[in-house]
């Protein structure tokens, strides 16, 4: 009778007890995040194409395309070809769009915020997302026009950085 108490009591408090200790410790996470930062340049050509918004309001959108080089990757990618587009107001200043492409084809979509678009001016990039690896990727990252270069008689534009620095994560 004794044996079959014992069995009866652990048969019914040996599972509730397992199901508490589980219940207990901690959940390990499924994927640990991937958090880094980087560094690198970048060269973008293309055209602006010039608004008659107000006088002595000047005021453009523009297209630029180019080779962004980081020397420390962003997630497992170092190299990528931009494409941006944005709007640029001489008293709002500039806010664009861009797609960075790797050789893979993964994508980091990329939001610019900066004033007037000019050798000197410090520009922010915020990391919103991406695709493949690169998928769900936040970040920022500033950078300063090394170089400038537009043209008024084709509305040719060139811009040029070599200070890019920034951080990610990726959940």
């Amino acid at each position: 009778m004794q044996r079959s108490k014992l069995l009866n009591w652990f048969g019914y408090r040996l599972p509730v007890a397992a199901l508490t200790l589980l219940l207990l410790l901690p959940v390990p996470p499924v994927g640990a995040a991937e958090e880094g930062t980087f560094t690198g340049t970048w060269i973008a050509s293309g055209q602006r194409y010039a608004l008659d918004f107000m006088p002595e309001r000047e005021v453009f959108t523009f297209r630029l395309q180019g080779h962004v080089n980081l020397k420390n990757n962003l997630g497992k990618v170092a190299d990528f070809w931009s494409e941006c587009t944005g709007l640029w107001d001489v008293e709002t200043g500039s806010e664009g769009r861009c797609v960075w492409r790797s050789k893979k084809g993964e994508k980091a979509f990329i939001v610019l915020r900066g004033r007037a678009m000019e050798e000197g001016i410090q520009v922010t990039a915020e990391v919103i997302g991406g695709t493949g690896s690169l998928r769900d990727v936040e970040g920022i990252a500033t950078f300063t026009w090394t170089s400038v270069f537009r043209d008024p008689d084709s509305g040719s534009l060139t811009a040029h950085t070599e200070n890019i620095e920034g951080s990610y994560r990726i959940p």
